[in-house]
């Protein structure tokens, strides 16, 4: 059986239905795991999948990656249509199924599982929330925290951890220089820095408005000089207008918005 890039020409890695998984085949254990752990359920539920069922059993994590995307996309169209209770529980999980289906292709590979998973997202909330945990992960909240001390301590610890996980030979970083330093002086260091920290599959204006975010908005002398007067919009609805009128102003001379700024993107690497 071939795999296609498409949903039409199969059923697909969509959520199975967890409230009947039902028997298996004649000779094969038909219940699940006893009591009521839904993640132990779907686990299994997967891994039967992949035994058994012959679509899900050749998928690959690159068949995977266009559903991945989508079901993310999927779970931003329920919150911001306001479909916040059964449409989003649905939603969150098709976008859990990709999450664990990953996992057990990693499993049976014999790399990680969803424990795995979730240990790793777990450590790294505790570290990096020093204002809730101590190191070893026990409560020790820090009532005085202001937002922007929590931002900054989250954003220097990663900035450690990037440094600690790919040190430059003779030249380690110091400690307290962090993405967002404004004692960084090198702006065309620190801005190719901070591009390259983003995934590169980020959609272009997406990943624009993370940069800016990252630099901060008192690190505007390290960005392409623009007038302000002239993309100024008085809120949200203002601004889609203005970004449409660019897309429909770069479509008419046939040019590719999103590949524009996205080469804008890579040059500041």
């Amino acid at each position: 059986m071939t795999l296609s890039r498409g949903r039409q020409t199969g059923p697909g890695p969509t959520s199975p239905d967890l409230t009947s998984p039902g028997p298996t085949s004649a000779g094969q254990a038909g219940a699940g795991p006893a009591g009521d752990d839904q993640i132990a359920m779907l686990r299994w539920v997967i891994a039967r999948l992949r035994e058994h069922c012959p679509w899900t059993s050749q998928l690959t994590h690159g068949d995977l990656t266009e559903y991945l995307v989508e079901e993310a996309y999927e779970v931003l169209e329920e919150i911001e249509a306001g479909s916040l209770d059964e449409g989003l529980r649905k939603e969150m999980g098709d976008l859990l199924f990709q999450i664990a289906l990953h996992a057990q292709l990693a499993e049976e590979r014999g790399s990680f599982d969803l424990d795995g998973v979730a240990q790793a997202i777990t450590a790294k909330l505790v570290r990096r929330s020093p204002h809730v945990f101590t190191a070893d992960g026990r409560l020790s909240v820090d009532a005085q925290a202001s937002v922007e001390q929590v931002e900054a301590a989250w954003t220097r610890i990663k900035a450690e951890e990037k440094a600690a996980e790919h040190p430059v030979s003779g030249n380690p970083a110091p400690a307290h220089r962090t993405a967002a330093d404004p004692s960084d002086d090198d702006g065309g260091t620190h801005l190719s820095g901070v591009v390259g920290s983003l995934p590169a599959h980020l959609p272009a204006l997406a990943k624009a408005a993370k940069v800016i975010d990252r630099l901060g908005r008192e690190r505007s002398e390290h960005l392409p000089n623009s007038d302000p007067a002239t993309l100024a919009a008085a809120d949200e609805e203002e601004l889609g207008e203005l970004l449409f009128a660019v897309v429909r102003t770069a479509r008419a001379a046939g040019q590719d918005p999103e590949r524009a700024l996205r080469s804008h993107l890579n040059r500041m690497t």
